[in-house]
């Protein structure tokens, strides 16, 4: 298979009706082993025969016990240390094929038709051709350096591939974002798999790319959370505050990625102050910007503040109530545009994700990366 994302993928991704039945057959025909040596073989910087002929489902089952296992968390060493590998495992597959027709990758490609021969003289064979919008949409790169011709882009074998590239990168992101929002239905096959892939991207990475808890970076926040911060208009107010806004502090600080979904804030922490000093001045600021100001309006709102976090409703809580009610999850982005669309004001960045959550997660983690030094790198990286 050339394209886990691809034409012949989702063919066979049909025959078990859905991805949730797909992702729950899986450990009944590879185990834990063949899925991570789709990664481990990095070490030796050469990708094993035995994985370049892997027939069609086993290689798209071992991939996807990969993704079901970055559900667990999304940003981090363990998703460098996927897309490295198996962007490796596909590029030379991609290669090593004579043909590639159009449908095999997951790209909007179409035939060549009518190029005039001295045009190929020049550029060499052109092998496929993608609309300009489409082409422009995947790549940052311009028309400065491709042939564009009738409104399309025509592209060498060369030049294919790294306009796949592009696109395996996003659809791998998005298949994982897919299955973190049913993660937690998952077989304990997955969480294995991730702790497993956790040493391996430790021992490859060292601390680079952490999503962890630590200091809030307001700067990543994405455009809802913003736009909760700056205070909205009665209505909107509760919804923005205390169901957005506390839900997405208290996990990005505290536990940005979960292990499950019924976890408690003193699982976390072990110290009131985080919330008291740094979480809970945030929120009270934002419902004081809201018109008019939400707390004077509605001065017991404060205990469903409390309530959200998992403390039950109360003014005055302690770190022993934490569990007293649910600690309510960032709501996916699907339901802030439903109750709230005023607060959806999507960037680049939201194309990616399906929770506020992840959009910050996914901001820390591309920082993190264009920030490691140069040269540390290690063997096998491509």
């Amino acid at each position: 298979m050339l394209d886990p994302f691809g034409r012949k993928a989702r063919e066979l991704l049909e025959e078990f009706r859905s991805l949730n039945e797909f992702l729950l057959a899986i450990p009944n025909f590879v185990d834990k082993s063949e899925v991570l040596e789709r990664v481990s073989w990095l070490k030796s910087s050469k990708v094993p025969e035995k994985i370049l002929k892997m027939d069609d489902l086993k290689d798209l089952a071992t991939f996807y016990a990969l993704l079901g296992a970055l559900a667990h968390s999304p940003y981090g060493l363990e998703l460098e240390l996927v897309r490295k590998a198996n962007l490796a495992i596909y590029r030379e597959r991609i290669r090593a094929s004579k043909e590639v027709s159009v449908g095999e990758l997951a790209l909007p490609l179409e035939p060549v038709d009518n190029v005039p021969e001295r045009d190929v003289k020049i550029l060499g064979p052109l092998h496929y051709r993608m609309h300009v919008r489409n082409y422009l949409d995947l790549t940052d790169e311009g028309l400065s350096f491709v042939y564009v011709r009738g409104g399309y882009v025509y592209l060498t074998r060369e030049e294919l591939l790294r306009v796949w590239e592009k696109a395996f990168e996003r659809n791998l992101e998005r298949a994982v974002n897919l299955i973190y929002e049913i993660r937690e239905e998952l077989p304990p096959f997955y969480q294995e798999v991730f702790d497993a892939l956790s040493s391996l991207a430790q021992e490859r990475f060292g601390k680079r790319f952490k999503a962890g808890p630590g200091k809030l970076r307001p700067e990543l926040f994405p455009p809802c959370v913003k736009n909760a911060l700056r205070g909205v208009p009665q209505g909107l107010r509760n919804y923005a505050i205390t169901v957005l806004l506390t839900s997405f502090l208290s996990y990005a600080r505290l536990c940005p990625n979960p292990p499950r979904r019924n976890v408690r804030v003193r699982d976390c922490v072990k110290d009131m102050r985080i919330i008291e000093e740094e979480i809970l001045p945030i929120i009270i600021e934002a419902g004081n910007r809201c018109s008019p100001p939400l707390f004077e309006d509605q001065p017991n709102e404060i205990k469903n503040i409390w309530y959200h976090l998992g403390f039950g409703y109360t003014a005055r809580p302690t770190l022993e109530d934490s569990g007293n009610s649910t600690w309510y999850f960032p709501p996916n982005c699907d339901k802030v545009k439903a109750n709230a669309p005023q607060l959806c004001t999507p960037d680049k960045h939201c194309r990616y994700v399906r929770n506020p959550l992840t959009y910050y997660l996914r901001r820390l983690y591309l920082e993190g990366r264009s920030n490691a030094p140069e040269g540390s790198q290690q063997r096998g990286e491509g």
